[in-house]
């Protein structure tokens, strides 16, 4: 090969293998390092920088993380680093070029298929695509075998599931274990608090979704990020509350990279009418900011908001805590409860009232007959499931 052009051809090739591994191993990574990043030119962002530790290069991490929104940014960047380090290292290796350049492809790509890096780049997808109500995706990655590895990820599947109108049907697909595990609010972290906005905001319960965004930015290192304060404008927007809107576009104008951004949404604040203080919605006048799911659900059903997405939610936890008897009164007495989802059904079977036995699909009560036959002869709870993903299976033998 052509001295000049082998010259010219590896360290592109180099910059190519690395941006497109990255790009596919790593670029949600740095898509949600943007989210809770922050670069802001004001004179209390330079105040909190300096009095930190290691400002240069704090300063150039939060400078670059703007930048990262772009999902070809971070690849580039690093692909751009690499080969930087490889023409360095030409210098004194001349000869050694094509297997130098393997070398540092290949520790970059053992650094990103690493058990932790590959943890840290799968939580950043799920929440990723959780955020842009990427449902599919989010059930791509948190499937039932790797909730069963990495407990986390069950609450991000079932609400994936109950914003498709599917969670009574694959609830119990899942190795859930109780109430706690279709929700995460009384995890008081920023991942908990990030959670806990995405379930808001999908019940459309703005004012706890601007309170748990809130209470995640708080968790980050200078109190606030950049996609907390793009989520608390959309949230401020769609409750209509005109000042808040304008107070955090104000403060993301301040990034160079979210300035276009801000001045977008700026518009849209401007045009909306002013509010008064006493038009409320549904969830302004629900106290539902406590860490129990089904207190905050009754509230919001007493001030009016209840949807079939919150009614499965509510159904769902009521199966957890195995309190048959509220299920049950949770339908109206003209229900059609051969319409129901299986599950429901099964739950339904073993509520002692003639009147709901007759009301219920055959199919569903010879299966329970079945069941219970096979129960009766099992001889221990490590035996394998009878009917794996059933009511039946969670109610007697909690699997």
């Amino acid at each position: 090969m052509n001295s000049r052009l082998k010259n010219r051809l590896v360290p592109l090739l180099l910059f190519v293998a690395v941006f497109v591994a990255v790009f596919l191993l790593r670029r949600y990574t740095f898509l949600q390092k943007e989210y809770f990043g922050l670069f802001l030119n004001t004179p209390d962002y330079w105040t909190d920088l300096w009095n930190g530790p290691h400002p240069l290069w704090t300063l150039a991490g939060d400078f670059l993380s703007q930048f990262y929104r772009l999902s070809w940014v971070g690849p580039a960047l690093t692909a751009l680093l690499a080969t930087g380090c490889f023409l360095l290292l030409r210098l004194f290796l001349k000869r050694f070029q094509i297997p130098l350049a393997a070398v540092i492809f290949t520790a970059l790509l053992v650094a990103a298929l690493l058990p932790k890096a590959r943890e840290r780049e799968r939580w950043a997808k799920v929440e990723y695509a959780s955020l842009h109500m990427q449902w599919d995706k989010v059930l791509s990655v948190a499937t039932p075998e790797a909730s069963a590895e990495d407990r986390v990820l069950i609450p991000y599947a079932l609400l994936a599931h109950s914003e498709r109108g599917t969670l009574p049907q694959n609830i119990f697909r899942y190795p859930v274990l109780g109430p706690e595990d279709i929700d995460l609010e009384g995890e008081l972290t920023r991942h908990g608090y990030y959670f806990t906005s995405l379930v808001n905001e999908c019940m459309g319960c703005t004012n706890e979704a601007i309170h748990n965004t809130f209470q995640a930015a708080c968790t980050t290192p200078y109190g606030t990020s950049f996609g907390t304060l793009r989520q608390l404008i959309k949230f401020n927007i769609a409750s209509g509350n005109k000042a808040m809107a304008r107070k955090y576009c104000d403060i993301l104008e301040k990034s160079p990279f979210n300035a276009a951004t801000a001045r977008s949404a700026r518009k849209v604040v401007e045009a909306m009418p002013e509010r008064s203080y006493l038009d409320h919605g549904p969830s302004d006048t629900a106290a539902v900011i406590t860490h129990n799911t089904i207190r905050n659900l009754r509230l919001l059903a007493g001030a009016g908001y209840f949807n079939a997405a919150a009614a499965d939610r509510y159904r769902c936890l009521l199966l957890l805590q195995r309190d048959l008897r509220s299920f049950a009164s949770s339908f109206p007495p003209e229900e059609d409860l051969t319409a129901l989802p299986v599950t429901y059904q099964q739950a339904l079977c073993l509520i002692s009232d003639r009147d709901i036995q007759r009301r219920l699909s055959p199919a569903v009560l010879e299966s329970f007959n079945q069941y219970m036959q096979e129960y009766n002869n099992l001889r221990s709870k490590e035996d394998d499931p009878i009917l794996p993903g059933s009511f039946w299976e969670y109610y007697f033998l909690g699997y």
